[in-house]
């Protein structure tokens, strides 16, 4: 991959949440964990564990955990406060997400943990799969809504309770191009500084 072809990659990678119903190769799911175990680890311990559940039976009690919890959170009040503020366009897109969109998602990856507080390492090998899914062609999202029922996850996937789950990622292809990029964020110009807190960078 070239540098251009590498920043394309950076500059339009963002959660995918409209999902084709076509199956991911295996192939290509191959890849996508393979670039995510290129990433680093303390001490190269290599925590990272992978259980990539494509069975439609699986694929289904997933889906419906998944779209089950978003409406247990959608309904706490608590939680409608806290999003008030948020970019409305963001949460609606979500929404839809979690009442139908995810049910379209041919693949979920749960990115699990072999070691205690190696939470930092998972993270890397997380955005490596999920920058090389989108130099393939492929959506993802990094989620935690089903932090609440891990345990029954690894009960269904036969994981054991010494293994951390540390995240999902869905994994498929978007039902449009628009989905990838531009993305929105903050100008360099805001979010660092120059020596000191404060400072402007420059």
């Amino acid at each position: 991959m070239t540098d251009a072809k590498l920043f394309d990659v950076l500059y339009s990678q963002r959660a995918v949440r409209k999902y084709k119903r076509d199956p991911v190769p295996k192939h290509l799911i191959h890849k996508v964990i393979e670039a995510a175990t290129k990433a680093p680890s303390a001490v190269n311990m290599q925590p990272w564990r992978f259980v990539v559940v494509t069975e439609p039976a699986k694929v289904r009690w997933v889906a419906e955990l998944y779209s089950r919890t978003w409406r247990e959170n959608n309904a706490n009040p608590s939680a409608k406060t806290y999003l008030a503020d948020k970019d409305q366009k963001v949460l609606q897109h979500a929404h839809e997400f979690g009442m139908g969109g995810i049910f379209e998602v041919p693949c979920f990856i749960f990115v699990c943990s072999t070691q205690p507080s190696a939470e930092i390492s998972i993270l890397q090998a997380s955005q490596n799969l999920m920058l090389a899914a989108r130099g393939l062609g492929l959506g993802t999202i990094f989620t935690t809504l089903l932090a609440r029922y891990w345990g029954d996850v690894k009960k269904y996937l036969g994981i054991p309770e010494n293994v951390h789950i540390v995240c999902m990622i869905p994994l498929g292809y978007p039902s449009s191009p628009a989905a990838f990029g531009p993305t929105r964020r903050l100008p360099v110009e805001e979010v660092a500084f120059q020596d000191a807190w404060g400072t402007k960078f420059l």
